[in-house]
Order: structure tokens, then C-alpha cells, then sequence
């Protein structure tokens, strides 16, 4: 028993410092959704040149967006970054009548697709305990998942 209680302390140092280290590498949360990007990022994921990044109401560092030719018109190439909660990105996953919900694996710890027609697709993640919203649009249905996820990459690679 002496000999048990002589190794406990050694252990527990190990433990606390194992569990320190872990919480180290947990990516925090962001605070202001313009700084995940940088306008070359986007414009080289999009394939055009864009605007430094918007925060979408300018009291609120939440969501962000960076505009391609032609501003913020309909029809224009453009990105949205919205940071979300938690709760939020569970939300996001709760079944609702016309809203298309897809995994998508490989991003992140978590990550799914949100289609909402005539509104288009978002691309929600999560890694550790940082949450965000991509929404590209301007271009074919058919391509903007590869942009999400392409672009959500960079993201992840400043987290």
C-alpha cells in the first residue's frame, strides 16, 4: 500500500499536465469572424479577386463577408463567415421540412451541409470548441459545396 500511494503523486502530475496539454491544443473559439479570412484566401478559392472582408452589420463581429466583382448585387461572387454557437450548430441539424441536411466528412471534427432551395447551401463546422457558417454564392449549385469546402480548409488551417 506505502508503495501505491509513493507513485500516486508522480501520476497525477502526468495526469494534470496530459489534460493541460490537451486543453492547449483545443482551438478557441473566435471572436470576430473577419479575421479567419484574408481576402487572398478567399479570392483564390473563388477564382476572383474580392474585397477585404465586411462585418455583414457593422456592430456585430459575428459574421463577415468579402465581395467579389459587382459588391453585394444578386447574382454576385461572395462568401459569408458567421460564427455560430454551440447550440447553434446542433440546431442546424434538427430536421425541418425542405432543408436538406448532409455529413460532411473530413472538415473539421464536424461538418454538414445545409441546403435550403431557392436559398442555397451553407456549410456548418466544428472543431473543438470553435463553430462557423460558410455561405458562398454566385456560382453553380453544382460547385459551391467544393467552394465551402475548400475555403472552410483554409479556415480550419487559422484555428
Amino acid at each position: 500500500m506505502r508503495g501505491f500511494r509513493g507513485a500516486a503523486p508522480p501520476v497525477v502530475a502526468l495526469l494534470v499536465a496530459l489534460g493541460a496539454s490537451a486543453a492547449r491544443t483545443q482551438p478557441a473559439a473566435p471572436t470576430d469572424a473577419c479575421t479567419l479570412l484574408d481576402s487572398h484566401q478567399v479570392g483564390t478559392v473563388l477564382g476572383v479577386p474580392v474585397s477585404d472582408g465586411e462585418h455583414i452589420v457593422p456592430d456585430s463581429v459575428s459574421s463577415c463577408g468579402w465581395m467579389g466583382p459587382g459588391g453585394a448585387s444578386i447574382g454576385s461572387k461572395k462568401t459569408v463567415v458567421s460564427l455560430l454557437s454551440a447550440r447553434a450548430f446542433q440546431t442546424g441539424k434538427t430536421p425541418v421540412k425542405g432543408v436538406t441536411e448532409t455529413a460532411a466528412p473530413g472538415i473539421g471534427d464536424e461538418a454538414y451541409y445545409v441546403s435550403m432551395p431557392p436559398f442555397g447551401t451553407a456549410l456548418s463546422v466544428k472543431k473543438g470548441g470553435a463553430y462557423f457558417q460558410l455561405r458562398i454564392a454566385g456560382f453553380p449549385a453544382g460547385q459551391v459545396r467544393y467552394l465551402e469546402r475548400e475555403l472552410a480548409l483554409r479556415l480550419l488551417e487559422r484555428l
